[in-house]
């Protein structure tokens, strides 16, 4: 009779260890896709992306570099101008300029919108910074300014979260605050002292 009431429990139990086997290999599935094997792809993927963007981005740059060299030349002393007609007449500010050079005057204001445009200047890490970042594992995922896996620091400091708020979310992350990216795994194990200085320097980017 014993036999015959345990039977009945032992497959609701049996059932309810399938149920919770199968969901926790979801969830090691989908951990193992982020953080394990998966993640391995995805960063050399990311670090090809960027390579790419960086060589593509420096190329305009450099090529506003000789015309901003250029500038200030031809609007120097006109009497060291060694081929002197174009570079006279641009010195003396006369209408001879638009005669013999077309793009004299435009060369100056392409010069001066190419570098409006060019990106801020990159801060260095504080080296107090760093080390932290490096301790707690934090440059896996995140660069000061270019996507890798997670966002970059620059674009977290413009969501202006106050030190505390960061915090929070290196204990207790919430990813429909960054769609787009992968989830962050829970870094509760980071000292809030820690996390304050990193958030200070965020906020400082």
């Amino acid at each position: 009779m014993t036999l015959t009431k345990s039977t009945p429990l032992a497959l609701v139990a049996l059932a309810v260890s399938l149920l919770i086997g199968c969901s926790s290999q979801e969830d090691k599935d989908k951990y193992d896709h982020y953080y394990g094997s998966g993640s391995k792809s995805r960063e050399e993927t990311a670090l090809v992306n960027l390579q790419k963007e960086r060589e593509n981005q420096p190329a305009p740059a450099q090529a506003a570099a000789p015309g901003a060299a250029a500038a200030p030349a031809a609007s120097g002393d006109t009497a060291k101008a060694g081929s002197g007609d174009s570079a006279s007449a641009i010195g003396q500010g006369g209408a001879a300029a638009a005669a013999t050079n077309p793009n004299a005057e435009a060369a100056p204001t392409a010069a001066a919108s190419t570098a409006a445009a060019a990106p801020a200047k990159r801060k260095p890490v504080p080296a107090e910074v760093s080390a932290l970042l490096n301790k707690h594992a934090c440059l896996a995922c995140h660069q000061p300014y270019d996507k890798v896996i997670g966002p970059a620091y620059a674009e977290v400091a413009k969501k202006k979260y106050t030190p505390e708020q960061i915090v929070e979310l290196v204990h207790a992350p919430k990813p429909e605050h960054w769609p787009g990216y992968p989830p962050m795994a829970p870094m509760a194990h980071v000292p809030k002292g820690d996390i304050v200085v990193i958030a200070n320097w965020i906020n400082s980017l």
